[in-house]
Parts: C-alpha cells; structure tokens; sequence
C-alpha cells in the first residue's frame, strides 16, 4: 500500500511540475498560491510554510520568487512590523485560473475509469488516511 502511494505522490508531482511550468511555476509556487487563494486572507511566511507542508525555509524562498515574478505582494502587518502577510495580486490570481484549468485536467485523465461516486469515496478515503496521521483535512 505505502509503495502504491509513493508511487502516485511521484506521478502526481510530476504530472502537476509538467502543467504548471509553462506559467512560469514549479510545483511548490503553484501549491502557495493555491493556499493563499483558499484561505482569502493575507499569510505570513511560517503560515503558508504550515499549510504547504514545507519548512519556513524553503517557503521563504518561495514567497521570494513569486514576488519577483509579481504574483504576490507582502505589506508589513500593522502590529508586527517585521511580519510580511503575502497576498496574490491581479496577475497571481490570472495565472492561479490558467493553472487551476490544467491540473484540473491532469487530475481529470488520472480519474478517468472512475465514476462520480467512486472519485468522491476515493477523495474522501484520501483525507481520511491523511487525518489518521495527523496531516490536516478537518472533518
């Protein structure tokens, strides 16, 4: 089973790094963005570090390129200065759109024998193995 999962966390990874690449993004870019378009709000470093699964290290330097490439924008906090909330800009949210629509058919052709009901118990059956060891996805 841990073999069957590794094996499609690395096809999904890759299949998700091949749609998001020709936007200009890597995998973990297009994840950050995802999460600050989900939550609405504005997310520090070691915020959207917690929700991406990655250190705040390596986010840090994921919050950097993005706001080179203008897709986020960070304003300090107006009680901790040295907090610097990221928030997508116009053309973070465009890109997010065009990314969204092609991994969406990506994971699209990986369901593509199963029926309605078996993608949401699979979905659901996910998140539930997720939980069980503690990796989010609130009931």
């Amino acid at each position: 089973m841990s073999y069957a999962i590794a094996r499609l966390h690395q096809r999904v990874f890759a299949g998700i790094t091949e749609r998001v690449a020709p936007y200009g993004l890597t995998a973990l870019q297009f994840t950050t963005l995802s999460v600050l378009s989900r939550h609405g709000a504005p997310l520090s470093t070691s915020q959207l570090a917690r929700r991406a699964f990655m250190t705040p290290q390596s986010m840090s330097e994921v919050i950097h390129a993005l706001e080179r490439k203008g897709l986020i924008k960070r304003n300090p906090h107006p009680n901790h200065r040295r907090t610097l909330p990221a928030t997508l800009t116009a053309e973070g949210r465009r890109v997010l759109t065009a990314c969204d629509a092609a991994v969406s058919e990506f994971e699209d052709a990986m369901l593509d024998e199963f029926s309605e009901a078996d993608r949401a118990t699979f979905r659901d059956m996910i998140k539930a193995a997720a939980r069980n060891l503690g990796g989010g996805f609130p009931e």
